[in-house]
Parts: structure tokens; sequence; C-alpha cells
């Protein structure tokens, strides 16, 4: 690889590598650039040839990095967004802000959070239009993080962060035990616990909770005789019955402030709320004032 070799590289060819390291295809690739898989795998032959090595070889159906490709995913991924920062405006003025922010959450999970969030970003941009979506599948949340259909995400951290993005910690809390106390009382013991009927939610994402995942390392099971999609529905569900739900303790003092509450017999761990965005925008003023503005408006439980 020689210097006039490198300066033959631009964003677009830098941005393709990207593509296909991550896709690890040329057809997936060339769909999401919205090319053909000639113009593809043409800009994979320049990159190359200008840098030296391979890239790309093919294993099965699909393609996987070299070492080399590997070595350089991380200098390309700064170079574009130091390349992407020359087109913003170096001054970010918030109170004249008007492009909308879009922040994926389950809401009635955190509704005092995301009312504080809304008021925060309000009060510093008065005309900035803000949307709470819903989070949806880890690979699909990526997706939008990555072309910036939606600015960030909060959710409950069940794994690593999605590839490509980037997180803090955004809040902490614990798990409780929550039960209609007109219809049975406290669980004491692991067996009892066990022995209940238990509610859950169920968001339709197929992925275990955190409960059920600490059940499963003990070599343990629970009875779940009830699933709904809200926590408002949970509640409902749970009075008159002698169902109890394992949740966060947050919801203690809202939609379920009504029920019983207990300590779960077993140790569980923490609960851990984060804030994900896609590394390109970790230098955008605009997302790093989003970013402080959220982090600012929430205090951390315990």
């Amino acid at each position: 690889m020689t210097m006039l070799s490198v300066h033959s590289l631009d964003g677009r060819l830098l941005r393709l590598f990207l593509e296909v390291y991550e896709c690890n295809s040329v057809s997936r690739a060339a769909r999401r650039l919205s090319l053909t898989q000639s113009t593809v795998s043409h800009g994979l032959e320049r990159l190359r040839r200008a840098l030296g090595d391979p890239l790309f070889v093919r294993d099965g159906r699909n393609i996987v990095p070299t070492a080399q490709a590997d070595l350089l995913a991380p200098r390309i991924r700064k170079a574009l967004a130091a390349m992407e920062a020359l087109a913003r405006p170096q001054d970010f003025d918030p109170t004249r802000e008007t492009r909308p922010v879009t922040i994926a959450c389950n809401a009635y999970e955190l509704p005092a959070e995301t009312a504080a969030i809304f008021r925060a970003l309000r009060a510093d941009s008065p005309d900035l239009p803000v949307r709470f979506v819903p989070l949806g599948p880890v690979a699909a949340l990526r997706a939008q993080l990555e072309s910036a259909v939606v600015d960030m995400a909060i959710g409950l951290r069940t794994g690593p962060v999605p590839q490509d993005c980037e997180s803090q910690p955004f809040l902490a809390d614990r798990m409780t035990v929550f039960y209609d106390a007109a219809r049975r009382g406290r669980v004491a013991t692991l067996e009892e616990f066990l022995a209940a009927p238990h509610a859950v939610l169920d968001f339709g994402t197929g992925q275990p909770s955190l409960l059920d995942r600490r059940l499963t390392e003990l070599g343990l099971r629970r009875e779940v005789h009830l699933a709904v999609p809200t926590v408002r529905l949970l509640g409902d569900m749970i009075r008159g019955t002698d169902l109890i739900a394992t949740m966060q303790e947050r919801f203690a003092s809202g939609v379920l402030a009504t029920l019983g509450a207990c300590p779960p017999p077993l140790d569980l761990p923490g609960v851990q709320y984060d804030l994900v965005w896609h590394r390109r925008q970790s230098e955008s003023r605009r997302h790093d004032w989003l970013r402080r503005r959220i982090a600012a408006a929430v205090t951390p439980a315990p």
C-alpha cells in the first residue's frame, strides 16, 4: 500500500467497506447502499488494490474479513466520522433547533422519566418536536439507529451493545415481587416462589427475561399462568387473584402502587437501563446536547 493508492480512497469507498464488513455479504451490502452487486464488487476491487489486501475471503455462502480488514474497520469508522463532521455546522444552538428528535423506548416502563426528558428538552428548545416510539428487537433497533430513523434508544441492558453502537448508563433499579395482598401472602421462600402462579410481561421479542435467565442458570423453572404486553394491564390482571409478578421496584410508586410487594427469595442481578446511539453520532454536537440533557433529566436510583 502506497500513499498514492491511499489518496485514491474516498468516503463512498470507505462506507462501502464498512457495509460489506458488517453484512459479510456483497448482495446484502448492495441492498443497504442501494447499489448493484457489480458496483459493490468493483468498489471492493478498488479497495483491495489501494490497501494491498484481499480484505474479504469466501466462507461458504458468505464472506469473512481478513485480519487486516479487522484492523482497518475501527480506523475507517473513525475516519468516516471525521469526514461527516466536516459537513456539520460547528456551532449548535438548541434554542433554534426544530429537527424532530425520536427516542425508542418502552415509555410505559418509564412514564416519569419520559415526561422528565420531554420537559428538559422543551426547556432548552421550545420548538423541538419529540417523538417516543416503541422499542423493537435489537436487529431492527440497530438498523433504525444506523439510518437515523431513531436518534437514540433507552432500554434494559440484556446483552452486548448492538454492533456499531455506543451506550451509557441511564437508570438503575432492582426486582421486586408484586401480589394482591387481599388474596395471598408474600412469598418468603424459593419453594413458594416457584410454586406460585406467575404473571409476566411479553413484548413478543422471544427473549427470556432477566429472571428466567437466572432461573435457568440455577436449573429451575417457574409456572407462568399469564402473559400481557403492558405493566398497567399486568397490575389489573393480578388484582383479585393469587398471581405474582416480578417487576422493577419503580412500579411500586406507579401503576402497581396498590399491590403488595416483597423482595424476591433469590439473588437477582440489578436492572440497568442504558442510553444507546449509533457511534457515527458520537461527535455530533446536537447529539451530545441530547445525551447530556436526557441524562441530566433523570436522577439514578440507588
